[in-house]
C-alpha cells in the first residue's frame, strides 16, 4: 500500500505494464501540447496488449481531430454563459436587455441546441427551425429571436471558438402571422388624445402627453428635477435616466445611444409646472424632502404598488393608456406614441438622422423600421411635430 506503481515499459511507444493481483494490466500515455501547453491522455486497466494498441490508437485520432480542446467541445449552453456573462460584465447589457435576452434563449434556444456542440450547428437544419417559427410567430419576431443566437456564435468566432458563423445573415422568409398594424392616424391620435384629457387627472395626463415626444414610458418616469430646463418658454429635458421594471430606481437608458433632450411645446410645460407643485405636495404629505436628483413623479398614495412618496410605480403610464383605450374605443400604447411621432416627424419633413436622434435611437435603420445632433435637433423636431398635428 502506498508504493508507486511500476510501469515498465513495451516495445511499443507511449505502452506500459504493471502488474495487479488480477494479473498483467496495460497503461497507455500520450503527451500532446495543445494551444502551447503540455497536456497528458491516458488510459489503464487494459487487459490485452491489443486492448492498449487500440485506446492508443483512439487517442492519437482525438489529439489529430482536436477533440481534446476544450473550445472544440463547447456546447451552446456552455458558451451562453461565458457570453451572457461577459455582456454583463462589460456593462453591454442593461438590466431589461439582460431579461429580455435571457427569456428568448431560454424559451428557444435552450432546449433545442442547449446540449449540441457549437461547431455542429447545421445551416440547413437551423433554416427549417426559422421556418417552423414563422408558422406561429410574425417575421419580425422570429427575425429578433434569430438575432439573438447570431450575435452569440458571431462572438464565438471573434474568441476562437468556431471558425465561422454557421447561421450568418439566415434568410427568414415570409410569416403565416401578418405583422401587426402598428399605423395610427392623426384623427386617431386626436380623438384618443381628446378622450385622455376628459378621464385623467393633470398628474396623469401628463405623464401620458409626454410619451407623444417620442419618449418611453421608462424615460417619462426617469425626468429627475434636475432634468428640465426652461428655455423660451419650454421645457427642454435631458434624458439620461430610465425606470423599468427591472430598474425601479433608475440608473441607466434603455441603451447607450439614449441619452439625449427632447423639448415639449409650451401646453406639455405648464402641465409640468403644475406636476411639480403637486409632487411637493405630495413629498409633503409623505414627510419627504425633495432634491434636484428626486424624480418628478411620485406616488401619490392611489397606487398600490408603491407607499405614498416612493417613484411612480412603472406600471402606472401602461394603465393610463389602458384606462383611456378601453374608454374611447380606440387602442394606444406609449411605443404607439413613440411611432407616430416618428411617421408624423418624417411626413413634416425632419431627416432620417435627426429622428433617429431625437428618438434616441443608435442607429437610423432602427427609426427607418419606426416609420410606413441632441439640442438643435430636439428643438426641430418638435416644431415640426406640432405643426403637424395642429
Amino acid at each position: 500500500k502506498g508504493e508507486k506503481m511500476k510501469y515498465n515499459k513495451t516495445k511499443y511507444p507511449n505502452i506500459y505494464t504493471y502488474e495487479t493481483k488480477k494479473g498483467k494490466r496495460y497503461y497507455v500515455r500520450r503527451n500532446f501540447k495543445l494551444n502551447g501547453k503540455k497536456k497528458e491522455i491516458s488510459a489503464s486497466g487494459l487487459k490485452t496488449l491489443a486492448e492498449a494498441r487500440h485506446a492508443l490508437a483512439e487517442i492519437e485520432n482525438k489529439i489529430a481531430n482536436n477533440e481534446y480542446d476544450p473550445k472544440k467541445n463547447m456546447t451552446v449552453n456552455d458558451y451562453w454563459e461565458i457570453y451572457s456573462d461577459n455582456r454583463i460584465k462589460t456593462g453591454r447589457w442593461a438590466p431589461d436587455t439582460i431579461a429580455n435576452k435571457e427569456s428568448i434563449f431560454r424559451i428557444h434556444f435552450a432546449k433545442r441546441y442547449g446540449k449540441v456542440k457549437l461547431r455542429d450547428i447545421e445551416r440547413l437544419e437551423y433554416e427549417r427551425y426559422i421556418s417552423d417559427l414563422l408558422q406561429t410567430l410574425a417575421r419580425s419576431t422570429v427575425t429578433q429571436i434569430s438575432s439573438v443566437l447570431e450575435a452569440m456564435l458571431s462572438d464565438a468566432v471573434v474568441t476562437g471558438y468556431l471558425d465561422r458563423n454557421p447561421i450568418l445573415k439566415i434568410y427568414v422568409g415570409e410569416s403565416a402571422i401578418p405583422p401587426k398594424d402598428k399605423s395610427f392616424s392623426l384623427e386617431d391620435f386626436k380623438a384618443w388624445d381628446e378622450c385622455a384629457r376628459k378621464i385623467l387627472d393633470t398628474y396623469n395626463y401628463t405623464m401620458v402627453r409626454l410619451t407623444y415626444f417620442g419618449m418611453r414610458r421608462s424615460e417619462v418616469l426617469g425626468i429627475k428635477f434636475s432634468s428640465l430646463k426652461l428655455m423660451n418658454g419650454r421645457f427642454r429635458i435631458l434624458l439620461d435616466e430610465s425606470r423599468t421594471q427591472e430598474r425601479p430606481d433608475g440608473n441607466g437608458m434603455k441603451t447607450d445611444g439614449s441619452e439625449r433632450y427632447a423639448v415639449v411645446d409650451e401646453e406639455t410645460t405648464m402641465l409640468l409646472q403644475e406636476c411639480i407643485k403637486i409632487t411637493k405636495g405630495i413629498a409633503k404629505r409623505a414627510g419627504k424632502i425633495l432634491s434636484q436628483n428626486d424624480f418628478i413623479f411620485l406616488n401619490d398614495g392611489h397606487h398600490f404598488m408603491s407607499q405614498l412618496g416612493e417613484p411612480a410605480p412603472y406600471a402606472r403610464i401602461g394603465s393610463n393608456f389602458k384606462r383611456v383605450s378601453e374608454h374611447c374605443g380606440i387602442h394606444a400604447s406609449p411605443h404607439t406614441m413613440r411611432h407616430f411621432f416618428s411617421t408624423q416627424g418624417q411626413i413634416a419633413g425632419v431627416s432620417i438622422e435627426h429622428m433617429a436622434a431625437a428618438l434616441g435611437h443608435s442607429t437610423s435603420y432602427m427609426t427607418q423600421k419606426f416609420t410606413h445632433i441632441k439640442d438643435e435637433v430636439a428643438n426641430d423636431v418638435t416644431n415640426s411635430f406640432l405643426r403637424a398635428i395642429e
